[in-house]
């Protein structure tokens, strides 16, 4: 007899920490009410440099735009984290049942 050995990365000890009842935390609206979210703070905060004097923390040319926009989608997602921002929640309550489980 052969037993199959599992090649699964979520430990025992992980997968019992886990309720029975939890949702795939990934549908395809999650993602993308997520992406949505990251989005909307990162306009944000562009708007926000933009009205700085001098424009932008790091500067004018080039590389103070790269810099400028790496700091901001950097910022955009640190803030979007876990549930602080809301706004991915607001949308998946809006978005019927039917809709957020495809």
């Amino acid at each position: 007899m052969t037993q199959k050995i599992s090649h699964d990365p979520l430990p025992l000890a992980a997968k019992a920490s886990q309720p029975l009842h939890a949702k795939p935390k990934h549908t395809q609206a999650d993602q993308a009410a997520e992406q949505f979210e990251i989005m909307m703070a990162q306009q944000m905060i562009k708007s926000m440099q933009s009205s700085l004097e001098g424009g932008s923390l790091f500067g004018g040319g080039v590389a103070g735009d790269i810099y400028s926009g790496l700091a901001e989608v950097q910022l955009a997602q640190t803030l979007t984290k876990g549930s602080h921002f809301g706004l991915k929640e607001q949308i998946l309550r809006q978005l019927p049942k039917a809709e957020v489980q495809k």
